[in-house]
């Protein structure tokens, strides 16, 4: 399968942004701090602190690669507490309000996890990029035998058919549609022009251990 390939794929490339390029940057970061402190030279020591600042936010952007591509976060918090990571990433960025409610009774398997961490990462990306919006709303909640997850905007909306017909932009709607159907559920997205967007995916919580 395409998606499995890609995720083994992000995974490599996820360790070796960890080991070696993470590493390196350690190693500059250290050296950096040394030259600062054997010289006395006020401007040196100055743009060594640049260099240093420089350097420390490129390893927290490859950090935050690291984990967009792994994600270790599934692993290790578990599907709800990544959604409220991702939330949380919305809300630092502080231009909309993010409403989250979460109800989820047991951990779903790594595939269905999986599944719906990315298609709320490509909506909440989708979301600040294009829709303009004052608010989001996040609902992930077991229903009726079902995971249930909606992520909701007031934003500018668009024309599903038209993005459909779109190779730019339905590469995004085929890949989380693809992704809930690889663990047997469905996925929706409802939206106009001048009134938001809404992605709705439900997955059957009965394939759980199979």
């Amino acid at each position: 399968m395409i998606l499995r390939a890609q995720e083994k794929e992000r995974a490599r490339v996820a360790r070796e942004l960890h080991d070696d390029t993470g590493q390196a940057l350690t190693l500059l970061l250290v050296r950096l701090q040394i030259a600062a402190n054997q010289t006395t030279d006020a401007k040196t020591r100055a743009e060594l602190a640049e260099l240093r600042e420089l350097v420390a936010q490129t390893m927290d952007g490859v950090r935050r690669l690291v984990v967009d591509l792994g994600p270790t976060v599934l692993d290790d918090l578990g599907l709800a507490s990544s959604v409220e990571w991702l939330a949380e990433r919305l809300r630092a960025d502080g231009r909309m309000r993010v409403d989250l409610h979460l109800d989820v009774e047991r951990e779903p398997t790594r595939a269905i996890a999986l599944a719906l961490f990315r298609v709320t990462q490509e909506a909440l990306t989708n979301v600040l990029r294009h829709a303009a919006a004052s608010c989001v709303s996040i609902h992930l909640t077991h229903d009726n035998g079902h995971l249930r997850l909606v992520v909701a905007d007031d934003g500018v909306g668009f024309d599903v058919e038209a993005a459909g017909r779109s190779s730019e932009e339905s590469v995004g709607l085929l890949g989380m549609t693809e992704r809930i159907a690889l663990v047997g559920g469905e996925l929706r997205v409802e939206s106009d022009p001048g009134r938001g967007t809404t992605v709705v995916a439900i997955v059957p919580v009965e394939r759980d251990g199979a």
